[in-house]
């Protein structure tokens, strides 16, 4: 539908229309300094806001923070940061002229239960009061488990599976190599998939540059669209520091030998390493980072060299206490030797010999603005735009290589309004255009508009509803236009401080990607066609669930959830023996999941559980058969001791033998339906100086401790055991 290019061209010029000028409501203000219960030492980056209200601010380097423009009135103001227990000040009354100053101590916690997020409502709430399930990643965890890229982050949260770069979050997805996913990812809340295959690129989003990771495990397309089908994963980039900072971090490591004799390919020792250089300043009311990081992999098998290089910049201008201009800019480029698959279980280490020589180079870039403004303590707006290009180049495709260039623009205006203490209401316009011009897939194009709006009602001081829709027009060049409307209901019930019961129901879909519909190629002997008749798919999701928080040291969270899909888009092969996406007429995936967080020796020792039972049935035709790729169990373990600069940490992760993949493969890779259970510990050392005044940290890792082999996919042997030491100084 044409007519969607020009409504979106309309929205873009509307958005950068509307006035950049300063703007606050006239009233009181509120001053005051955050710091440690114990050690009355100042805390930065503290969040502050009145409740009730679109009003708040950050602590500074000093522990300070001052807003002003505050109307008359009593409020109640909360404070939180992650590792402390959140306060609530009650009953601060503010006066038209004054500015009420408050000097507040925030307590250390063993364990974050209250955390504020962003991405399950489009709004700030605390996690205990999400009406869905919500895991959270820090980038203390992040960065102590070394995690080089984002994908590699997520294999430590409870319910997410990683089948190498594709994820499934409590079984939502299979595996699709290099086309569409069920899951959105957003980058500082603004949506970053690739406009050709439709798929989540992870390197292009530096590891390093991550404040912290949000999944939302339902699916949540009555507030972020197409993609959201399987949940939500939000990266929040880290924020701005008040004074100059440098970091420097360098790593190297070795990938083990392989574990017999007879797999050894006489490549030596293979190695990995890289490094981070990152710059932080403010100047005025403009602060920036610039980053720089380069990575080089021999690979642990032959043919699987990479060479990687990442450039950021992220920069925000306050134009006042109410309104600033953030601006981030990437740049990423990638080259690297392919390995489809392997030779055989003897030769898991060799591809085939025409796979031999074979490479692709990527090369991505995104520049992403967001505006945003309080104008009045009830109302707030922002405004969003990303250009995100994607570029890659292949010689894997018998009779040549491939190319393609894809480039995603998208534009998105939100407004926060409070019309009384006890409603909360976000809503929005939304827009995007895809151009793709490639080998595989043609010239190719389309677009997506949007509108969303959502209310959050307090219904007493125990129940809490939320109800919201969104209306979605979708085309992807000569495929059916879709149009969507996703509604969502939620209810939340606090019978007792500490406990929280959760209800929620939502409808889900997404269209068909340019890759699932016009792929053509053939590569490593498996014929790839088109299916331009595609239908999009849809779902309705379903889940209750508790929270209980036992004092300062234990936290428990189970869940039952079942979503049902319609059209569900699977990869399979035809009955000519080739491979094609097709819609699946019906299928359910339901289970429960068990997260569990233990600390019995305050800010020492602690313990993390999860556990997902996931039951994805095929109902196509009446059967009951089991979808592909998909384990029924997943289980995460992890423990960490800090002893005052040492901390040593062990993970463990158990997903169960994949029941059903497609069986065509065995055909066309050697032992291609070899596949084990999957059992992996993760084992780490850290030591930080800083405690002695050296601004140092070390950190040892060993991946795979006990060497164990498994694939996630058909014929890729997972990594050995893999050493890796980091340096990292930050002043």
């Amino acid at each position: 539908m044409r007519v969607v290019t020009p409504i979106l061209l309309w929205l873009l010029h509307l958005l950068a229309a509307l006035p950049l000028a300063e703007a606050g409501p006239a009233g009181g203000g509120v001053s005051g300094r955050v710091v440690e219960e114990r050690t009355q030492t100042p805390l930065p980056g503290v969040n502050v806001y009145l409740k009730g209200t679109l009003l708040g601010s950050t602590t500074n380097g000093e522990g300070e923070f001052r807003f002003a423009g505050v109307p008359a009135g009593t409020y109640s103001v909360t404070f939180s940061i992650v590792g402390y227990q959140r306060k609530v000040v009650p009953a601060v009354a503010i006066e038209e002229g004054q500015t009420l100053h408050l000097n507040v101590e925030l307590t250390p916690v063993a364990i974050q239960t209250e955390p504020v997020i962003v991405t399950a409502t489009r709004s700030e709430q605390s996690l205990q009061e999400s009406p869905v399930s919500v895991s959270v990643l820090d980038a203390a965890g992040i960065a102590f488990r070394n995690s080089l890229t984002v994908d590699d982050a997520l294999r430590y949260i409870s319910g997410v599976n990683m089948t190498e770069s594709q994820v499934s979050i409590r079984g939502s997805s299979g595996y699709s190599r290099g086309a569409g996913s069920r899951v959105l990812m957003l980058v500082d809340g603004i949506p970053l998939m690739t406009g050709d295959t439709g798929e989540i690129n992870y390197e292009t989003v530096p590891a390093g540059e991550v404040e912290r990771i949000e999944v939302v495990k339902v699916a949540s397309s009555a507030l972020y669209g197409a993609n959201a089908l399987g949940g939500v994963i939000n990266i929040i980039t880290k924020p701005l520091p008040e004074k100059p900072e440098t970091r420097l971090r360098l790593y190297g490591g070795l990938y083990g030998e392989p574990s017999h004799d007879e797999w050894d390919w006489g490549g030596g020792t293979r190695s990995l390493g890289g490094l981070l250089l990152s710059h932080s300043r403010r100047i005025g009311d403009l602060g920036f980072r610039l980053y720089l990081s380069r990575d080089i992999t021999d690979g642990y098998r032959r043919n699987d060299s990479r060479r990687r290089l990442n450039a950021a910049l992220k920069a925000r201008y306050e134009f006042s206490a109410f309104s600033a201009f953030t601006a981030s800019f990437n740049y990423f480029d990638q080259n690297r030797e392919s390995f489809l698959y392997w030779r055989g279980l003897d030769k898991p280490h060799v591809p085939p010999e025409e796979q031999l020589g074979q490479t692709i180079h990527s090369r991505r870039f995104y520049a992403s603005a967001v505006y945003s403004q309080v104008v009045s303590s009830s109302f707030s707006h922002s405004i969003r735009g990303l250009w995100y290009r994607n570029r890659f180049t292949d010689t894997v495709s018998e009779g040549g290589g491939n190319e393609s260039l894809s480039d995603v623009v998208r534009g998105e205006w939100q407004v926060n309004w409070r019309p009384s203490e006890s409603h909360a209401v976000t809503a929005g316009l939304d827009g995007r255009i895809d151009q793709v011009e490639a080998t595989l897939f043609g010239t190719r194009s389309g677009e997506g508009f949007a509108l969303y709006a959502q209310d959050e009602i307090t219904l007493s001081q125990r129940w809490s509803l939320t109800i919201g829709a969104r209306f979605d027009l979708q085309r992807v060049d000569s495929v059916e236009t879709t149009s969507q409307i996703s509604p969502k209901g939620a209810i939340v019930f606090t019978p007792h401080a500490g406990t929280t019961v959760r209800a929620s129901a939502g409808r889900g879909f997404r269209a068909p990607t340019v890759a699932e519909a016009f792929t053509s190629t053939v590569a490593a002997g498996i014929v790839v066609v088109p299916n331009p008749f595609l239908k999009p798919e849809r779902s309705m999701a379903y889940e209750i669930g508790i929270k209980q928080v036992f004092g300062a040291f234990a936290l428990l969270d189970v869940a039952a959830f079942q979503t049902d899909f319609a059209d569900l888009i699977e990869s399979g092969f035809n009955q000519f023996g080739q491979a094609q996406f097709n819609n699946v007429t019906d299928a359910r995936i339901r289970g429960v999941e068990i997260t569990s967080t233990l600390a019995p020796l305050a800010r020492t020792l602690f313990f993390d559980l999860g556990y997902t039972y996931v039951d994805p049935q095929d109902l196509t035709g009446g059967g009951q058969d089991v979808l592909k790729y998909r384990p029924r169990h997943i289980l995460y373990l992890s423990a960490r001791a800090r002893f005052g600069e040492v901390e040593i940490g062990l993970d463990y992760r158990h997903l169960s033998r994949v029941e059903r993949i497609d069986e065509e493969f065995a055909t066309i890779i050697r032992d291609g339906d070899q596949r084990v259970p999957i059992n992996v510990v993760d084992a780490r050392l850290g030591y930080d100086l800083a405690t002695v005044g050296v601004p140092l940290q070390l950190l040892l890792n060993l991946y795979n401790l006990f060497q164990y082999n498994y694939v996630e996919i058909m014929g890729n042997i997972a990594p050995p055991r893999t050493l890796l030491l980091t340096i990292e100084s930050r002043f």
